[in-house]
């Protein structure tokens, strides 16, 4: 297991039972990273916690816990809850795909990747961490759903919602918006940074954070040809 040290570079925890796949991305993310290792679920739950990484790269399918019940560990933990997560998995199927957002996944990367592709996905996550700790703190209202930048964390009727960072960054665009409607391209540009992403990436996230957001008094609305906004329910909106 690599632990050394590597000052004033980006710690990206590296998890996957296949020691051969563990050292060629610790190889090849060496020169731009502290790359540390886990071989387990229950160990990138336990190495999130101890060293906090910046980024968390782990595989989906590993005996005796795997990828997505750890993502949902991490996701209990306050101390690594925002912690992006991008999974690695042979299985690219879109129900997958949707289970791994849903328990809080940031990212899903198929089985064989190519290294520059996860090096920019790295970077992307890298980056809107950066532009994320740069905005000002503030708190966002709407009906019953309220958003606190302060403490990064998202509350219906009072009860905390758990989101995933992408989940989040999506809530937060739309909500800045105040009701108007933000694109695909936007979403991409804004919360991953990354025009490469496909329609299907976004439709997952979206579809995850509606379920989570069920009992909002209002709506995540698709706008076709246009994008997406929020916006209170009719009826809602004619209480107030």
């Amino acid at each position: 297991m690599n632990t050394g040290p590597a000052q004033g570079k980006a710690k990206i925890l590296v998890v996957d039972d296949e020691p051969l796949l563990r050292e060629v991305l610790r190889d090849f993310l060496n020169d731009h990273y502290e790359v540390i290792e886990g071989a387990s679920g229950i160990e990138a739950v336990r190495m999130a916690s101890e060293l906090n990484p910046d980024v968390i790269l782990m595989d989906v399918m590993m005996p005796g816990m795997d990828g997505i019940t750890a993502v949902k560990r991490i996701r209990e933990n306050e101390q690594t809850r925002a912690i992006p997560v991008l999974m690695l998995t042979a299985v690219s199927s879109t129900p997958n795909r949707i289970e791994a957002f849903d328990f809080g996944a940031d990212d899903y990367i198929t089985k064989p990747f190519d290294f520059d592709e996860v090096l920019a996905r790295i970077k992307s996550k890298l980056t809107r961490i950066r532009d994320f700790q740069k905005k000002p703190l503030s708190r966002l209202e709407l009906g019953n759903l309220v958003m606190d930048k302060r403490s990064q964390e998202v509350f219906v009727s009072g009860k905390l919602i758990d989101l995933g960072p992408v989940e989040y960054g999506i809530l937060e665009l739309l909500l800045d918006s105040d009701g108007g409607v933000v694109s695909r391209k936007g979403i991409m540009d804004s919360v991953w940074k990354d025009e490469s992403k496909s329609d299907r990436l976004i439709d997952a996230h979206l579809t995850s954070l509606r379920k989570k957001i069920s009992e909002f008094a209002g709506e995540i609305q698709t706008v076709y040809g246009e994008g997406y906004r929020i916006k209170l329910k009719a009826d809602t909106q004619a209480r107030t």
